[in-house]
């Protein structure tokens, strides 16, 4: 494997592993923030759940704007993307704000995982196996050491750095890929979408509707009473 395609290979692979890392980094912090923001565990494990969700939601939208607006754009946005929120999360005043930089990161980390493999494809032609077999192990990787480095995090620095944690990577990840990464090709659009804007083109409505049946099952399962019956109406008024 050539030596450029090395650095790409880091470049996407410390991009992509941001994703299971802080998916899994967090769970060891739920009781500390439930004392932090004085929350019951159902509503500190939004924390968690809004990230899958928010991930489910923007890697296949990710994965149709880089074809709109060119791969490495789209990775280096996300890396951008995470460090910004990954800096204003510890300055939360309240949950809600923390929910809230914690989807903007989930976003991000999902830039990278939609279009990580994609760049490694394009441009690693020899040993491709070997390249996405590597691409799988940081992926894995991330989400089984996850835990393990959110407990020491926790133990010596307090739960903001859990998303202080990302900017190391961050930055070397942007370092290689800014340098690695060759630059996206002008990208045509096809004739029949010239008067089209790019907002339809990621149908919107589909997002919308998939998003709110996200949420609104997991507000059902989560509704569920011991007896083992649901709750209608604390699903309509829980939040």
């Amino acid at each position: 494997m050539k030596a450029q395609n090395k650095w790409l290979m880091l470049a996407v692979g410390l991009g992509i592993m941001l994703n299971p890392l802080n998916s899994s980094m967090i769970s060891v912090a739920i009781t500390r923030l439930q004392q932090v923001y004085q929350l019951d565990y159902t509503a500190v494990s939004w924390i968690i759940f809004s990230f899958y969700i928010a991930s489910a939601v923007a890697q296949p939208v990710m994965g149709k704007c880089s074809d709109l607006f060119g791969r490495r754009k789209i990775f280096l946005m996300g890396l951008v993307v995470v460090f910004v929120s990954s800096m204003l999360a510890p300055l939360s005043p309240s949950f809600s704000y923390l929910i809230i930089f914690r989807v903007i990161q989930s976003i991000g980390t999902s830039m990278m995982v939609a279009v990580g493999m994609a760049i490694v494809r394009i441009y690693v032609t020899e040993k491709q196996a070997m390249a996405i077999s590597i691409l799988a192990m940081f992926l894995s990787g991330a989400a089984a050491i996850g835990p393990f480095i959110g407990g020491l995090l926790i133990h010596w620095w307090g739960w903001p750095s859990i998303f202080l944690m990302n900017v190391p990577f961050v930055a070397a990840s942007f370092w290689f890929a800014w340098r690695n990464i060759p630059k996206d090709k002008p990208i045509q659009s096809p004739q029949d979408q010239a008067n089209r804007s790019w907002l339809a083109s990621i149908d919107i409505p589909g997002i919308l509707l998939f998003t709110i049946a996200l949420v609104t099952l997991l507000i059902g399962v989560l509704s569920v009473k011991s007896t083992g019956h649901i709750s209608l109406w604390n699903m309509v008024t829980m939040g």
